[in-house]
C-alpha cells in the first residue's frame, strides 16, 4: 500500500460519473449520491461552473434533486473566478453533506475554482468529514491531481494523443477519463498512464459511476462498464523516446473491465471478490 501521505484521503465518499447520467427516469446514480449524503435529509450544493451555461445546468440538477426529495438544493452562483472569490464559502458549505460538480469543460472548472478558498475548504471537507463529493463528465475529470484536458480518440496510443494539466487534487494518483467507451478513449488513457505509470487510469462509461471510500474500495454502479488501466508493472515503455505524434511501445500494462456491482482495491490495485449475488444463479 502507498504511504499515507501519498494516497487518496477520503473521509466520506467520492462518486465519479462518466457523464450523461440518467436525470429523468430511473436516476439510479443520483439516488445513490443522495443515499450516501443522507437521503431526504441531505444538504446538497450544486457547483455548475464548468458548464458553458451554468444557470441552465444548475436548474437541471436543482429540479432533479427536488424530484428526489431535496427541497432546497444550494447552488454556487458564479460564472467567473472573481465571483467565486466573492461567494460566501462558509455559508455555502455549512452543514453540506453532498456536493455535486456538473459537466462542461474541465479546464474552465479548474481555472475558475482552483486555488480559491472554496476549493480549499472543499478539499479539507473531503479529507476530514463524511462529505460525499460527486462529479460528472468534466466534474469527474477535474477531481484528479493530474487531469486529461484534451485528447484524441485515436485507434492506437501515440505520444501526442493526450494533454494533461493540474486538476483539483481530490484524487492524487488516479487519472479519470469519461464518456469512455462511447468516444473510444482507451488509447488516450493508455497514453496518459504511460506518461507516468505511477498513476492509475480509470475510464468510466456514460450513465456509469465509481464510488470510492477512504479504505481503498472502488465499486462500480450503472449501466456501462469501467476500464482500469494499471501501469505499475509496466516492463518496457518508450514513450519518452519517440517523436510527438509517433506511436510508441509499452509492455506489461494491466487492464480490468468492471461492470455494475464489481469491486476493485484502488490502493493495492487488484479486483476484489464480487458480492455473492454476482457469483451464484438465483435458483428460486
Amino acid at each position: 500500500m502507498k504511504e499515507n501521505q501519498d494516497r487518496e484521503i477520503i473521509g466520506g465518499h467520492l462518486l465519479v460519473i462518466g457523464g450523461a447520467e440518467d436525470k429523468y427516469n430511473e436516476r439510479r446514480i443520483l439516488k445513490k449520491f443522495l443515499e450516501l449524503a443522507g437521503g431526504e435529509k441531505a444538504e446538497v450544493l450544486i457547483v455548475p461552473v464548468a458548464s458553458d451555461y451554468p444557470e441552465f445546468a444548475a436548474d437541471v440538477y436543482t429540479q432533479a434533486f427536488r424530484n428526489l426529495g431535496i427541497a432546497s438544493p444550494r447552488v454556487l452562483r458564479a460564472t467567473s473566478r472573481q465571483e467565486v472569490f466573492q461567494a460566501d464559502a462558509d455559508g455555502l458549505l455549512d452543514g453540506v453533506t453532498g456536493v455535486f460538480i456538473t459537466g462542461g469543460d474541465q479546464m474552465r472548472l479548474v481555472s475558475i475554482l482552483g486555488g480559491t478558498r472554496l476549493a480549499a475548504e472543499l478539499r479539507k471537507m473531503v479529507r476530514e468529514t463524511p462529505l460525499v463529493l460527486a462529479g460528472t463528465s468534466a466534474g469527474a475529470a477535474g477531481m484528479s491531481t493530474s487531469m486529461i484536458v484534451r485528447g484524441e480518440s485515436a485507434s492506437h496510443p501515440h505520444k501526442g494523443a493526450v494533454q494533461l494539466s493540474p486538476g483539483l487534487g481530490f484524487l492524487k494518483n488516479i487519472i479519470i477519463d469519461q464518456h469512455f467507451t462511447e468516444r473510444g478513449r482507451i488509447s488516450r488513457l493508455i497514453t496518459a498512464v504511460s506518461y507516468n505509470p505511477y498513476n492509475l487510469g480509470i475510464g468510466i462509461d456514460e450513465n456509469t459511476a465509481i464510488i470510492l471510500d477512504g479504505k481503498g474500495v472502488l465499486e462500480v454502479v450503472g449501466k456501462g462498464s469501467v476500464t482500469i488501466v494499471d501501469g505499475s508493472v509496466i516492463s518496457y515503455n518508450e514513450i519518452a523516446e519517440v517523436a510527438e505524434h509517433e506511436s510508441f511501445s509499452v509492455c506489461g500494462v494491466q487492464m480490468h473491465i468492471l461492470r455494475d456491482g464489481l469491486v476493485y482495491d484502488y490502493l493495492e490495485r487488484h479486483p476484489l471478490q464480487p458480492r455473492q449475488e454476482f457469483l451464484l444463479p438465483d435458483l428460486g
